[in-house]
């Protein structure tokens, strides 16, 4: 199956496009879903800095909340601030997808369960540019 391009119509037909309209035309403008305490997909991934061939990183890639772009960037290893970034990830077992971005340099994880892990994590934040590549 090809990767969906961005197109609502060619998901859903007019009718019921317009069945969606009905509901939501009462809805206050600027609603927003919460996703708070859903899991967030992640993606194994691997993260390769354009300006310093050879340099690339193992990553976990995680989806984060709705209202924050971008994912987060898991890896065993410090990932340094990397201006043009190229992340890609494997969503499917037959699908990958490529982003173009910046990546903020990576932290140590601060949260209780983080410290009692014995693996170290580095945490960091990939800022996407433009839209993905298939």
């Amino acid at each position: 199956m090809p990767p969906w391009n961005g197109n609502i119509k060619e998901l859903l037909s007019e009718e019921q496009l317009k069945a969606i309209e009905e509901t939501l035309a009462d809805v206050p403008q600027g609603l927003c879903v919460d996703k708070r305490g859903i899991k967030l997909n992640r993606y194994p991934g691997l993260l390769s800095d354009l300006d310093r061939e050879g340099t690339s990183f193992k990553v976990i890639a995680s989806e984060r909340p709705v209202t924050e772009p971008g994912m987060v960037l898991i890896s065993n290893t410090p990932i340094p601030e990397v201006g043009r970034a190229l992340l890609v990830i494997r969503t499917d077992i037959d699908y990958q997808q490529r982003l173009e971005g910046r990546v903020l340099a990576s932290r140590l994880g601060r949260r209780p369960e983080d410290k009692l892990t014995p693996t170290i994590f580095h945490y960091s934040v990939f800022e996407p540019l433009g839209k993905p590549t298939f």
